[in-house]
């Protein structure tokens, strides 16, 4: 089988130099199996919020939650005007209360653009760092590293990923039996509890709804890898400021 790590399959791709705060489980997992994205297979798509979110039994997802307060309104309702300029272009009319549904119908490479779009605006702004940055507070950041590897191996196998001030990269494989929905609410629960005790407050920490992309196959989840490991380097971040954890994958069929 073979092994995919995106510092060893992409020569042109560099680890960051900064130094990073390592995850603590980062040296103790074993290759996780990866399985691309089946076109012809059973797939759930729930609607919740503005993205579709896909779901298949056995796929791995590129996910990305961001606290409450890390986009700016001003920016948010230019990525809004932006959402709705899109859907109106496919004759969509984003008002109707079936927007939804009608989106759907579009073809699924049509679907993947509009998540795609909306995301990348989204991850635009979030490499600029706004809003109170709390995860580049060690003991913050802890908390959100140890969460994520937690259920790793019981309820998903939890790849590279990187906790940014404002917002967390990761790949996630949720085993059989396990929906990527109730890892998240787990995840996001428990850090919001905690963090709020440390930093002795009482407010939204994260923002409710969660970006992912089920991982196509080989070539994109390298990329994944590749954007998750480089996201320091690119939003400019001091040595310290991030948690950074990569992992070795291997394709199965």
């Amino acid at each position: 089988m073979n092994k995919v790590k995106a510092s060893l399959r992409s020569g042109g791709f560099q680890p960051p130099r900064l130094t990073a705060r390592v995850s603590d489980h980062h040296n103790a997992k074993a290759p996780i199996p990866f399985r691309a994205f089946n076109e012809g297979g059973e797939l759930r798509i729930y609607d919740h919020g503005l993205l579709p979110h896909w779901r298949q039994t056995g796929c791995t997802y590129f996910v990305t939650f961001r606290l409450a307060d890390s986009i700016p309104r001003i920016v948010l309702e230019d990525i809004e005007d932006k959402r709705i300029r899109w859907l109106k272009s496919r004759a969509i009319n984003p008002d109707d209360l079936n927007w939804k549904s009608q989106l759907a119908k579009l073809p699924i490479c049509e679907q993947r653009i509009y998540d795609e779009v909306v995301a990348s605006l989204v991850n635009s702004s979030l490499d600029e760092c706004h809003g109170s940055c709390v995860l580049k507070e060690e003991a913050v950041g802890n908390k959100v590293a140890h969460a994520l590897n937690f259920f790793h191996g019981e309820r998903v196998l939890t790849g590279d990923f990187v906790v940014m001030p404002n917002h967390v990269h990761v790949l996630l494989t949720p085993i059989t039996g396990f929906e990527l929905e109730d890892i998240l609410h787990s995840v996001k629960s428990y850090t919001a509890n905690e963090i709020n005790k440390l930093l002795n407050r009482n407010e939204s920490f994260w923002q409710r709804e969660s970006y992912d992309h089920i991982v196509r196959d080989a070539e994109q989840l390298e990329a994944y890898q590749q954007y998750i490991g480089v996201n320091p380097l690119k939003a400019k971040l001091r040595e310290g400021e991030f948690i950074l954890s990569s992992a070795v994958y291997q394709i199965v069929s």
